[in-house]
């Protein structure tokens, strides 16, 4: 079962590397940045980039720090609240995001689902690796 979560790990790392790189066509898509300024500004999109990078310098690890997987699962969960709060407030600019760029709206309509579903991985891989350090002492 292990073998799967670390592979996973890479997966969340790639995800937001390679996903941030191509939605924001290397930091220069402007629909992104203006949708929502305060996750998406070029730092903010930066930022994703190296979460994901820290996903994949521990996928070999990932037993050893239980701790991290949780605060993981913690960013993760902040950016699926955003995601909802986004939804609430500016569903209204959707139509208007989709009209100026496809991959964008793409994006944005399923980011939250993917960061749970990646932040459920993290919470689950933290309570084995718990569970590991417990058996282990």
């Amino acid at each position: 079962m292990s073998r799967w979560i670390g592979l996973a790990f890479l997966a969340a790392g790639a995800v937001n590397i390679l996903g941030m790189l191509v939605i924001s066509r290397g930091f220069t898509n402007d629909v992104l940045a203006i949708a929502d300024p305060h996750v998406f500004s070029t730092f903010g999109q930066a930022m994703i980039v190296v979460w994901g990078m820290a996903y994949i310098s521990v996928a070999q690890s990932w037993r050893m720090v239980p701790w991290l997987c949780f605060v993981f699962f913690i960013e993760k969960m902040f950016y699926v609240g955003v995601w909802f709060m986004w939804w609430g407030s500016s569903a209204d600019q959707f139509a208007s995001i989709l009209e100026q760029d496809r991959l964008t709206a793409f994006f944005i309509a399923g980011y939250g689902v993917n960061d749970l579903a990646f932040g459920l991985l993290f919470l689950f891989a933290g309570v084995l690796a718990r569970r590991y350090s417990v058996s282990a002492e």
